[in-house]
């Protein structure tokens, strides 16, 4: 019996190790490097990421952390190619959705009003990053003279930045009133409505309510999502915009009691968000996405060697729209060594990668390199075996090295060597 035990070990490794050759191999042979990344002449070097994205209409860019500033460089880049190159112009953050949509509609499609309005209506890990001047500085405002200027948008659930902060809660209460809908005649329940809602687009105020202000305000919110819809239809952001802060009512509520399913409700309300963005405010547009390789991940059952302990990242939503799915390229984003930390946060050395992992597969030589896995999973479709790499499988922890099917998770790789971090941009 023992013997037979061994035995099915042995041939258990012996495949696996084979099975991991064939990707190492491909991965020797079909990673590009690239010379540098803070400028660049010409795209020519570019032109495998290209290739590899096809007729995609969506891009995803992810990143390991939010303090990478050789990561946010090398996504400016990316954009700016993508962008002359391949036509994308409309750039969603993974920031508010109603201040990076529609405040931007609203106030910033001019290069003057822009620089006034990117700081407080952009996450600032991003915008106060001196790495991200040339993105908000000058790629973006210089595009809008053109033929083909950037359009911006978000589509994070948590709507607390500074044009929501202003303006949510007065809007709603104008379309109610426009519309002459019945609640606006309940003053004393109406009025409660509307400064819960200006509780919630702010972070202090979101954050410093009692469990019982999440629940009774995500019931209110529930029955005028439901007028919302009857009057205005499903296709109106205007019953989106309600179903945000009803999920954040119950992001907010669970944080502190289960983090997994507070991170949940978060992850798939902005993958519905996106997909509004793409169907309908933006239907037909190329669109850049720029969020955490957490949340373009394409993790679903059965691709990690281990459980991901019940988290269901955005693009795991997203991606079941047959359609869209189809339509989208993912680019996630490793790096070998260096130093990692968002800003405001303490600087740390990041971790070593495995021995046998992506990182060290790369060719010494190269700072900067591309994979692309979608010719790979086309070549060896019965190819399942996990490997290691530095990435986030969760919501918490980053520049760690996890085993998985890094190769179905994301379409492609950007290999940076050397990471460091975020300066404070004044």
């Amino acid at each position: 019996m023992k013997k037979t035990i061994l035995l099915l070990i042995v041939v258990i490794t012996t495949a696996s190790l084979h099975a991991q050759t064939v990707l190492t191999s491909y991965v020797a042979a079909n990673t590009h490097p690239l010379t540098r990344i803070d400028s660049i002449s010409s795209f020519d070097e570019f032109s495998p990421i290209g290739k590899a994205i096809g007729d995609a209409r969506i891009v995803f860019l992810g990143e390991q952390d939010h303090g990478d500033a050789a990561a946010f460089i090398a996504k400016t880049q990316l954009i700016n190619y993508l962008h002359r190159e391949k036509g994308f112009d409309v750039i969603a953050f993974e920031s508010d959705f109603f201040a990076g949509t529609n405040g931007y509609e609203t106030v910033a499609a001019n290069a003057p009003a822009f620089a006034k309005y990117y700081r407080a209506n952009i996450f600032q890990y991003w915008t106060l990053c001196d790495a991200c001047t040339g993105l908000f500085t000058q790629l973006i405002p210089g595009s809008f003279n053109s033929a083909h200027p950037f359009i911006i948008a978000g589509f994070d659930s948590q709507m607390y930045l500074r044009y929501s902060t202003q303006q949510l809660a007065k809007a709603i209460d104008s379309v109610c009133r426009a519309n002459n809908f019945a609640i606006t005649g309940q003053e004393a329940a109406y009025k409660e409505l509307l400064n819960a809602i200006s509780l919630l687009t702010n972070s202090l105020t979101t954050a410093a309510q009692k469990p019982d202000f999440y629940s009774n305000t995500a019931a209110a919110l529930t029955n005028l999502k439901t007028i919302f819809t009857e009057k205005l239809g499903n296709a109106s952001q205007w019953p989106l915009l309600i179903e945000n802060l009803i999920s954040l009512c119950h992001q907010m509520r669970l944080v502190n009691k289960d983090f997994t399913a507070s991170c949940n409700y978060r992850d798939a309300q902005m993958a519905t968000n996106l997909k509004w963005l793409c169907k309908e405010k933006f239907a037909g547009k190329k669109i850049i996405v720029w969020a955490a390789n957490y949340h373009v991940a394409k993790i679903e059952r059965g691709l990690l060697k281990k459980s991901n302990d019940g988290f269901s990242p955005m693009a795991a939503s997203f991606i079941k729209d047959t359609a869209l799915n189809k339509e989208t390229y993912v680019i996630g984003f490793t790096s070998y060594d260096g130093v990692a930390g968002r800003i405001g946060t303490k600087s740390f050395n990041i971790d070593a990668p495995e021995k046998n992992g992506f990182e060290n597969w790369v060719n010494n030589t190269y700072d900067y390199a591309f994979t692309d896995f979608t010719a790979f999973n086309n070549q060896h479709p019965e190819f399942n075996t996990p490997f290691a790499l530095k990435s986030s499988v969760k919501a918490a922890g980053v520049h760690q090295s996890a085993e998985a099917q890094w190769n179905k998770i994301f379409d492609g790789l950007f290999f940076i060597r050397h990471m460091y971090n975020c300066k404070i941009k004044y």
